[in-house]
């Protein structure tokens, strides 16, 4: 190869990874929540009525915050969307058909969180849906 093109694909590299920087820096500030706000008022407990199960699911949703939040906290919100993603179809699979009230909720979650979304409001959007089943409000700190 001649030096001019090393040169170039030296120069074409770099510029590249400095770009990705910035942008990734800049993705990551833009998305910081200021303050602590109250994003919805979860309902009661009334959507464990019908679901004998209610607290295996409160367990796994319980587990998946343990992880999601922190994951969500070190700027990797697609990775707490996916941990929240996974949470919400083992909940499906195992109980869709013993908790009418959880799985419409859980579903109705994951069809709008398919939407044209970013990873941080897909990652809100499961959130919501986990703290209305366990029965809290969510908070943004």
């Amino acid at each position: 190869m001649s030096t001019r093109f090393v040169f170039f694909l030296f120069l074409s590299c770099t510029a590249f990874v400095a770009h990705a920087d910035t942008c990734v820096n800049d993705t990551i500030k833009k998305h910081k929540p200021k303050t602590e706000k109250v994003l919805i008022q979860a309902p009661g407990t009334d959507l464990g009525e019908d679901c004998k199960k209610i607290e295996v699911i409160r367990t796994v949703i319980e587990q998946a915050i343990s992880i999601g939040a922190p994951t969500y906290n070190q700027g990797n919100h697609i990775g707490c969307y996916m941990i929240y993603e996974g949470a919400a179809y083992k909940i499906l699979y195992r109980h869709a058909n013993k908790c009418r009230k959880v799985t419409s909720l859980l579903e109705a979650a994951l069809e709008e969180a398919q939407g044209d979304h970013t990873a941080t409001e897909k990652a809100w959007i499961m959130r919501i849906a986990f703290d209305q089943i366990l029965g809290v409000p969510t908070t943004t700190k």
